[in-house]
């Protein structure tokens, strides 16, 4: 079969282009780069006959192997296709070969257990997630039967899921009503339209694109048409279920792709700036035992006794996409800010998956003493969102633009690519968050525009290429431009300029505070200390003067509160161990126990 390229079916206008899927970036050092080969290595480590044998014993097959434990203990079902997902995108974004291979033969081994009719034996929870693993496996490894098999699949669950599709409500907060069979459990069903979307502009055959639109979120994207006036509230129910709520704008972004209409890039933008707004706490992480809120203090307040303060894993994965789609279609470097949040203090904060299922799942920010702690049940959906976000991790550095290249994190790191027909690279060496400065080496020679993103919480961003200042004004939240003609081996220096911040955690909260050093949320070692007062207001306190900075993101209280009590120092989140009792949200007007 001869099929369209997706380039050919997208109607929305690329401003810049993501780098990573194409294979020409590469983490080259430091924590996330350790983050990806630790997870290339537990993953790869699972036997496809484990992860297969629910499948194969539902089909009444030959089943070598032993079943899963936790979420998979009948079967792989509500996370397979992310595994194979993460592996697709293991072998693309890090070169990862043997991740490919093993994404192949997953889709291969599932394939076998699937009858004529197309029926997966799936709810259309892990429907949804087999549909991402079939586009990515087609798309990043060029494994044809991938996208065969998916539309195999569309006319069984055409006839299979119901088409009722309740609205979430506060009683039901992910829409899952059970229907008249055991396959027609729609729970999420609102996240369906965007891997079918992304299945048509692949090549899929139609009826996966008219699939898709059945599955459109209407009733609640249109809500997010226009911003609500300075000081009046989103016109949006609350107690819904945070992350689907969240990850149903991919859909909607999907679908801007497949029809270039405006709205629906309005409604994704509207929505992420509702998320980051009012949602939203100081990691980037969002939803208190998974839920919305409204804008009342209720987030400042689930600090005082929720312990699952942000589904973070497949939190941090909703918004990598949503981030990904507006830098995409905007070009506007503010989107990189939530990006940049949850790749130090969201994802790149959590412990790691290990062996066996272990996972993590909820970040802990409770006020007095938080702790992190894998989720009670093996391979829980954030085993699937673990591997698709630390897959991702290089695709969210560097954009093609029609003019040069946008440099959006700075992570040791490398990327190739072409401009104007000729061939270049880029290579920037930096310890951030440790030190302050990055260093960019340019391969390759002639005329392109390079744009460096400032942070929003950047004070003191400056550049220079080959020791000579940049005179050019760097805005936080904007790109600063470097337009000319390059020479092999210029070198740019950046000061990011980040320092000390003071968080609080909502308006109704303004001394519920968190710190952070740039990007990076500290947290305060809670065995043995007591939490870090302030004397408020804090917009009063001189934070140089208050805390004297350390080795590496260290920060020492200093003449604070009252000084006979043990104050700990403050360190990035990603330091804390797992079961080490932590602060990261203070009441700084707390009275004290002397």
């Amino acid at each position: 079969m001869t099929r369209s390229k997706g380039s050919d079916r997208i109607r929305a206008q690329v401003v810049l282009q993501p780098l990573g899927h194409t294979g020409r970036v590469r983490i080259e050092s430091g924590p996330l780069a350790e983050r990806i080969a630790d997870a290339a290595a537990t993953y790869l480590a699972m036997d496809p006959d484990d992860v297969l044998h629910g499948f194969r014993t539902a089909a009444g097959q030959d089943a070598p192997g032993a079943p899963l434990t936790g979420w998979s203990a009948v079967t792989s079902e509500p996370t397979f296709g992310q595994w194979v997902s993460g592996l697709a995108r293991l072998g693309a974004t890090a070169g990862v070969t043997a991740a490919s291979e093993r994404a192949i033969e997953l889709v291969d081994g599932f394939a076998e257990t699937v009858g004529p009719d197309g029926d997966v034996r799936m709810s259309l929870y892990g429907y949804e997630k087999l549909i991402c693993g079939l586009v990515d496996t087609f798309t990043l490894t060029g494994h044809e039967p991938a996208l065969a098999l998916l539309e195999r699949t569309v006319p069984w669950a055409d006839r299979t899921f119901d088409r009722a599709r309740p609205t979430p409500s506060a009683h039901d907060f992910a829409g899952g009503r059970i229907g008249p069979t055991s396959h027609a459990r729609t729970l999420e069903w609102y996240t369906l339209a965007e891997n079918l979307h992304r299945a048509w502009l692949a090549g899929a055959d139609d009826r996966v694109g008219e699939f898709a639109r059945e599955w459109h979120y209407d009733a609640y994207w249109d809500r997010f048409l226009t911003e609500p006036q300075p000081g009046r509230a989103w016109p949006v129910p609350a107690w819904l279920h945070a992350y689907s709520h969240l990850n149903t704008f991919a859909s909607a972004a999907a679908a801007y792709e497949v029809t270039g209409e405006d709205r629906y890039l309005e409604i994704v933008r509207n929505a992420h700036t509702y998320f980051t707004t009012t949602q939203t706490y100081a990691t980037g992480g969002y939803g208190p035992s998974e839920f919305t809120l409204p804008e009342d203090g209720a987030l400042g307040r689930s600090l005082e006794w929720r312990t699952d303060s942000a589904e973070i894993v497949c939190g941090s994965w909703a918004a990598f996409k949503v981030s990904t789609a507006l830098l995409t279609y905007t070009g506007l470097a503010r989107y990189g800010d939530w990006v940049e949040q949850l790749v130090y203090s969201g994802i790149g904060a959590v412990t790691p998956v290990r062996p066996g299922g272990r996972t993590p799942y909820y970040q802990d920010y409770r006020l007095g003493v938080a702790t992190k702690l894998p989720h009670w049940d093996d391979w829980p959906c954030c085993s699937g969102t673990y591997l698709q976000c630390v897959s991702e991790l290089p695709n969210l550095l560097y954009y093609a633009a029609d003019d040069g290249l946008a440099v959006l994190l700075y992570v040791p790191s490398t990327v190739s690519w072409e401009h104007e027909g000729r061939a270049f690279g880029l290579t920037l060496e930096t310890s951030f968050p440790q030190t302050d400065d990055a260093r960019l080496t340019l391969h390759g020679s002639g005329r392109l525009a390079l744009r460096l993103r400032v942070p929003s919480w950047s004070e003191g961003f400056s550049a220079a290429v080959n020791g000579e200042p940049v005179n050019a004004v760097a805005t936080g939240g904007d790109w600063l431009v470097i337009d000319r003609d390059w020479r092999d081996g210029d070198v740019v220096d950046v000061t990011i300029g980040a320092g000390l911040r003071v968080l609080p955690v909502d308006a109704r909260h303004p001394n519920r505070v968190a710190f952070a050093h740039g990007p990076v949320v500290l947290a305060q070692r809670a065995d043995w200390t007591m939490p870090i007062s302030l004397p408020t207001p804090w917009e009063m306190v001189d934070l140089e003067q208050a805390f004297e900075p350390g080795e590496g993101v260290r920060y020492t209280p200093v003449g604070v509160g009252t000084a006979r009590l043990p104050f700990g120092d403050l360190r990035p989140l990603s330091e804390i161990a797992e079961r080490m009792p932590y602060r990261v949200y203070f009441d700084l007007d707390d009275p004290r126990i002397v």
